[in-house]
Formats: structure tokens, C-alpha cells, sequence
């Protein structure tokens, strides 16, 4: 079966991202590249996806939607959290960085329901005519329309890193999904929040990747005191950030696509021998 661009990097992700810093120096030969060691495999993906990516765009046959650079954006800043916890271990999760600071299931946690939370509000607004000040009985209204659509209350990402990778992979395609329509005289509806005044669409969903990377920041130092991150995995990041431009191009030519993923995995089988 012919893999895809993503499954090829998640196999050289698994590959790769527990390798040690000596590691990365053993011998691996591409063409005149003889002398970088095993470190350029990750940096020669890293380049092919981001050739990729330009020859993609360049076959682009209409001009995204305001709604789609914005979810696009939020992508890149999803794939960079994917390249985070790529090397977390489920033994990190309930690990403290000190005395009273959030562990990395705690910040997991907020941001996961963060998430849930902004999708609703967005399309409870897009649903539903906005009012002029804030109306409690719109706002149990609101509460009617997350709980029926947007059930949170088992949303707390317990279990293995796996199961949460899974659920925020989960909520990213809801998100991706059902915002991808928006148009550009939707981004202006003004919604109900937690703030004082209404605010717009556009706004909202540019929240929910500064709100994502907000918090990537926070487990970025809460690893760099439990689990140090070692060069595979910053060189991975990498690879997972350079993914996301890839999978945002929606241009039909898998065959562009399937030359690079033959070509990653194939890496990938060559390294985990």
C-alpha cells in the first residue's frame, strides 16, 4: 500500500526521535553528503518537504479563502505541538517542573478544553444572531448548544501520551472541518465571550492558535527541566513543522506527494535496521 506524505513521517519520526545526541553523529551517506552523519536525514526531509511545499503552492489554481490562511496558520501551530510531545513519554505527563507549577497533563488539559471551548463559540455564533450586550439567557442557550454539540465533560486527557495525541488529533479535524467554509463576511459576525465586549470571528480564530502556542511555550519549559530535548528530537520539530504546509495544500497531484513519501520511508526503513 502506498503510504502518505504523513504516515511516511511518522514512520521516521518513530524511527529517529529517541535517538541520543551521539547518535546523530553515526555515519549515513547521501549522494556528496558524506561527512554530517545520521543528523542529515532529518535535515534532507526537512528540505524535501519544504520543496515540496513550494511546488505545491505553485500548482495552486485559486487564491485560499481568508478562513483557510487562518486555519492553515493554526495547522503549522498544531504540527509544531505534535513535534513537542513527539518525545514524551507517559511517565512525563504527572511530572511536576517544581512545586506548584502545572504538569504537563494539566497544561494538556486546559488547552484541550480550550479548544473545544473556541470551536463552540464560533459556531454558536455563526448558528445563531449575535445579540447586542451579553444576554444570560443567551448565554444558557450557548451552554445547551456546547453540551449537545460539544460535550466537554470527558475531556480531561487521562491515560497514556498516546490517548492524548489522539483526542487533540480529534478536535484539530473538527476544527479544520467545520470552520473551513467560513467566509470572509463571516469573519466579521461578533460573538460572546469571557471578555467585556463582543468580539469578531476573525478574531476567534486566530485565538485559537495563539491561545495553542501560548501554552506549546509552557510545555516547552516544562520539558526542558523533566525531559531536555535532545537534537533528534528538535531536528524532528523541525520535520513536523515543515509537514503542515504540505497538508495544507489541497492541490490533486498525489504524484509529487507519493514520490516524497517513498522516499522518506524508505529512509525510515534504512535507519531502523
Amino acid at each position: 500500500m502506498t503510504k502518505t506524505i504523513t504516515q511516511a513521517v511518522e514512520e521516521l519520526v518513530r524511527a529517529t526521535v529517541r535517538l541520543s545526541d551521539e547518535d546523530m553523529g553515526r555515519e549515513w551517506k547521501w549522494r556528496g553528503y558524506d561527512d554530517e552523519g545520521l543528523r542529515f536525514a532529518l535535515l534532507l526531509t526537512h528540505h524535501e518537504l519544504r520543496d515540496l511545499a513550494v511546488r505545491l503552492a505553485a500548482l495552486r489554481r485559486s487564491a485560499p479563502s481568508q478562513a483557510e490562511r487562518i486555519l492553515a496558520q493554526y495547522h503549522q501551530t498544531y504540527r509544531d505541538l505534535t513535534g513537542v510531545l513527539a518525545a514524551v513519554l507517559t511517565e512525563d505527563l504527572d511530572r511536576a517542573p517544581a512545586e506548584g507549577e502545572w504538569t504537563l497533563r494539566e497544561t494538556l488539559t486546559h488547552m484541550l478544553r480550550t479548544e473545544h471551548g473556541f470551536l463552540a463559540r464560533i459556531r454558536f455564533a455563526l448558528e445563531h444572531p449575535p445579540t447586542a450586550t451579553l444576554d444570560p439567557a443567551a448565554d444558557a442557550t450557548f451552554l445547551a448548544f456546547r453540551k449537545e454539540r460539544y460535550d466537554v465533560s470527558d475531556d480531561a486527557p487521562g491515560g497514556p501520551v498516546d490517548s492524548i495525541r489522539d483526542r487533540f488529533l480529534e478536535i484539530h479535524r473538527r476544527i479544520l472541518t467545520e470552520l473551513a467554509d467560513v467566509t470572509d463576511a463571516q469573519l466579521e459576525i461578533r460573538s460572546w465571550s469571557w471578555e467585556s465586549e463582543p468580539m469578531p470571528i476573525r478574531f476567534r480564530m486566530h485565538r485559537i492558535e495563539e491561545h495553542l502556542r501560548q501554552h506549546t511555550v509552557q510545555l516547552d519549559k516544562t520539558l526542558a527541566v523533566i525531559r531536555p530535548p535532545t537534537e533528534a528530537h528538535r531536528l524532528v520539530r523541525n520535520i513536523y513543522n515543515a509537514l503542515a504546509d504540505v497538508e495544507s495544500a489541497d492541490e490533486p497531484v498525489e504524484d509529487l506527494r507519493a514520490q516524497v513519501a517513498k522516499l522518506i520511508s524508505e529512509r525510515a526503513s534504512a535507519i531502523a535496521i
